[in-house]
C-alpha cells in the first residue's frame, strides 16, 4: 500500500495531503461532535423585580462606630432618578430586606411600587 498517494473516498481521485487533512478532520467533527447551546451570562432577567412584590418595611440605618447615632446614607431613588425636582438627599431610613437607604416619604413608597422610578 502506497501511502505518499491519497485518494479521496467518494470520487477516486487524487488529492493533496492538505484536502486530505482537511476532509479527515470535518468527518471526524461531524461524526464525533455536539451541538452546543451558546452559553448566557448572569441571571436571567425577572419581569417584576422581588422588590415590587414581597412586602418590606421602614427601618433605620444602622449607627457606625464614626458617625454614632448621625448615621446617614444617600437615598437611591433621589441620587438615581431622572425626574425634574428629585436631589441628592441624605436618610436615616432604609429597607432592610432590599439593603437600600431610602427617604421615608416618597422615595420607600416609589421604589416599592414603580418599576422604574
Amino acid at each position: 500500500m502506497d501511502f505518499d498517494r491519497k485518494q479521496d473516498v467518494n470520487t477516486g481521485k487524487e488529492i493533496t495531503s492538505l484536502q486530505f487533512r482537511t476532509n479527515l478532520m470535518r468527518g471526524l467533527l461531524e461524526e464525533y461532535s455536539t451541538l452546543r447551546c451558546p452559553a448566557k451570562g448572569g441571571r436571567p432577567a425577572l419581569d417584576t423585580p422581588l422588590r415590587l412584590t414581597a412586602r418590606h418595611f421602614p427601618s433605620e440605618v444602622p449607627q457606625t462606630t464614626s458617625q454614632g447615632s448621625k448615621t446617614r446614607r444617600h437615598c437611591k431613588v433621589c441620587l438615581s432618578s431622572t425626574r425634574k425636582g428629585k436631589e441628592r438627599r441624605l436618610t436615616k431610613h432604609m429597607c432592610v430586606p432590599c439593603n437600600t437607604p431610602l427617604c421615608a416619604v416618597p422615595s420607600f413608597e416609589e421604589y416599592h411600587t414603580l418599576k422604574n422610578y
